[in-house]
């Protein structure tokens, strides 16, 4: 997610497979909120460095990044992966989280966008930092709406499995 685990990149820049993209402020967000989609339809949304959902076309999640710690779909429940290092190798380790771990997951995160969502309904709430995009701000604010949308109608629904080492 960033390039140096302590720096917060600078996703308008860097993030070049996401077109278009958008950072924009809403009031209950000390942090920018970045936005952005790939070609496939996936897109991602950063909460300033942490937490950060990536979700597949249909609004499922994929990916996410909370407190510290790094999630994968494994299509039934989320595998929370952790870097351990030694003198000699850098490692994943791997937990399958419980069906109540799961399920506190995706309620914090159904409840920070249907926060966003209520925000983003608002012009006088909402508002676009910066952006890439060849769509006008009312149709990137209209983009993002739909996808905060499929979020919550499928935030009990993970995306396939991502297939990796098991």
């Amino acid at each position: 997610m960033a390039l140096h685990e302590q720096d917060r990149e600078d996703l308008m820049r860097e993030a070049i497979a996401l077109y278009p993209r958008a950072e924009f402020q809403v009031p209950q967000e000390s942090e920018p909120v970045f936005w952005g989609q790939k070609r496939s339809g996936q897109y991602s949304f950063y909460f300033g460095g942490d937490p950060v959902y990536q979700f597949d076309e249909q609004g499922h999640l994929r990916r996410a990044y909370l407190d510290g710690h790094l999630y994968r779909t494994q299509g039934n429940t989320l595998a929370r992966l952790t870097k351990v290092r030694t003198a000699d190798s850098s490692t994943l380790e791997r937990y399958d989280l419980t069906q109540a771990e799961l399920e506190d997951i995706l309620h914090r995160m159904a409840d920070r966008f249907t926060r966003l969502q209520t925000a983003i309904e608002d012009p006088e709430r909402f508002q676009l930092s910066e952006y890439l995009t060849d769509s006008t701000e009312e149709e990137l604010r209209e983009q993002i709406q739909v996808q905060i949308a499929l979020v919550l109608q499928g935030a009990t629904q993970l995306a396939p499995r991502i297939r990796g080492k098991r």
